[in-house]
């Protein structure tokens, strides 16, 4: 396909306005922000800050959207924001403010009402007529108002046959002469010509495409078309300046841009960072009750792994919550990178970066409410490496979450694909599985590579290390030493060696605590303080 008689450049797509069918928005920014967006990324770096803002003001008053250019968009599906009609032109509109060479438009009066219709057409022709805006678009059973607002229609059967290629006339009579001097009945003067042209074609035995191509009508087509190509050399050299850049702007402005976008987002998506985060204070709540207070006993030592462990799975668990969000955003992504407003790497980056601000506010939460109400240790050093560890531990999930979802063609799909990656990880973490039981062949796999396993280790260890342990009466294992002869004199030499401590040296009666230091418990799970 050739622009003007030359090649495509590789800045057709974005120097080219292309209104899909489907008006796809991000529903969480104003009207005048999204068209801001689009003009900033899309508009030449020669072009200022304050040109962009003015052109975005034109656009807004050519489709009198004034009234609500500070409404959000919202969203469709519940009913929020402007209607359907705002919508179709806010679609238009975002590509008009990229002040496209051609303007193409897929059908933009599907699924408003045909008043609405007729009003978007009527401001396509005024783009057109006042504007010199070059407008391309097909169209769905128009009615005669919106069929006689258009200059030249091409005109296709199955097969991708050309039937007709040529101007309308006044009131189509050009079209109509046209099909009536082939051999097509007369055209009464009250039909629609639209309607009037698809019965002719589709209820007729006459062969139109090589009507068509012995037509006088296809050899002035031809002719304007070698004339336009002989232009070729004229369009080359308008397309210079921006034939050699895919963007308009470089990847750090696109990252910058697509930064405060998302973030805007994301503070106005108060339903989602809401739950995300009452999500975080219930279990909290939850596990740090369940485990209150815990002590250096024995038993506690389980259960300091125990809540750390389950600590760690509510972080995996945020997963479940992330990827819906991550499919919207790819929403946006599809729809914007198809008009090279800015490219994969900008959008990963930036919805990782955005993510990672609400994703630390929420491990935050938790971590206030658990860390203390469980009673852990308050070492200030351990309190900070604790709260560290477990914040990078959330956006280790939360990006897990979106690399799942990524290559995921939906959510369903996506929440399927999930226990398959994070079971695996649980599993191999060394809590649920000691070190020495798990597979020779697994342990490299599942255990030495396995994220979780560092996160669990770090933060079990981070607890327990050089942490005096004292047994509670019902934890020592009791025995008593040899007549004659001190639990000292029986055992002394044995427990230098050993780990734990007996309690009673002096005397016969022996009691032996299986543990004198932290360290000692951690090193039966394979995790030593480095």
């Amino acid at each position: 396909m050739l622009m003007n008689g030359a090649p495509q450049p590789a800045s057709f797509r974005r120097i080219t306005g292309y209104a899909e069918q489907q008006d796809v928005h991000a529903p969480l920014v104003t009207v005048r922000e999204l068209l801001r967006f689009s003009a900033r990324l899309r508009q030449p770096r020669s072009v200022s800050t304050a040109e962009t803002e003015k052109d975005v003001e034109r656009v807004i008053r050519l489709l009198e959207l004034t009234d609500i250019a500070d409404c959000l968009v919202g969203d469709p599906e519940s009913a929020d924001g402007i209607s359907l009609f705002a919508r179709k032109l806010l679609t238009i509109g975002s590509e008009l403010v990229a002040k496209p060479k051609v303007c193409f438009l897929d059908e933009p009066t599907s699924s408003v009402d045909s008043s609405s219709a007729v009003k978007i057409v009527q401001i396509l022709r005024r783009l057109a007529s006042v504007e010199g805006q070059t407008i391309l678009c097909t169209i769905h059973q128009p009615s005669s108002a919106i069929f006689n607002e258009f200059d030249r229609l091409l005109l296709l059967v199955r097969g991708g046959h050309v039937v007709y290629h040529g101007d309308i006339g006044d009131d189509a009579h050009t079209l109509i002469n046209y099909f009536e001097r082939n051999g097509a009945p007369k055209c009464p003067p009250t039909a629609n010509p639209a309607e009037y042209i698809l019965d002719v074609v589709g209820g007729t035995s006459i062969d139109w495409p090589q009507i068509w191509s012995e037509s006088k009508e296809r050899q002035d087509v031809i002719t304007e078309i070698d004339r336009v190509n002989t232009l070729k050399s004229e369009a080359e050299s308008d397309i210079t300046d921006v034939s050699s850049r895919e963007y308009a702007h470089d990847v750090p402005f696109q990252i910058q841009h697509l930064i405060s976008r998302m973030y805007l987002m994301q503070w106005r998506n108060l339903q989602y960072n809401g739950t995300r985060v009452a999500l975080q204070a219930f279990a909290a709540l939850l596990i740090s009750f369940t485990f209150y207070r815990v002590t250096n006993s024995v038993t506690d030592l389980q259960n300091q792994v125990f809540a750390v462990l389950q600590s760690l799975l509510v972080s995996i668990l945020v997963i479940n919550t992330t990827q819906p969000e991550y499919f919207r955003q790819r929403e946006l992504y599809a729809r914007e990178s198809s008009t090279n407003q800015y490219g994969w790497l900008s959008f990963g980056v930036s919805v990782v970066l955005v993510e990672w601000i609400f994703m630390a506010v929420a491990s935050t939460v938790y971590f206030a409410i658990f860390y203390w109400v469980a009673g852990l240790n308050a070492d200030g050093n351990r309190v900070g490496f604790f709260y560290i560890t477990y914040v990078m531990l959330g956006l280790f999930a939360m990006t897990l979450g979106q690399a799942i979802a990524a290559f995921s063609p939906n959510d369903l799909i996506a929440s399927m694909l999930n226990p398959v990656f994070v079971t695996p990880l649980a599993v191999g973490s060394g809590a649920f599985i000691p070190y020495s039981k798990i597979p020779l062949l697994l342990q490299k796999v599942i255990y030495n590579a396995n994220p979780l396993r560092y996160f669990m280790e770090a933060l079990v260890v981070n607890q327990l290390h050089d942490v005096q342990i004292r047994c509670r009466p019902k934890e020592f294992y009791q025995f008593t030493s040899p007549a004659g002869m001190s639990c000292g004199d029986y055992a002394g030499g044995w427990i230098q060696s050993a780990p734990g401590y007996i309690d009673g040296l002096d005397g016969s009666s022996c009691r032996y605590c299986p543990y004198s230091v932290g360290d000692q418990y951690t090193s039966t799970l394979n995790w030593i303080a480095n």
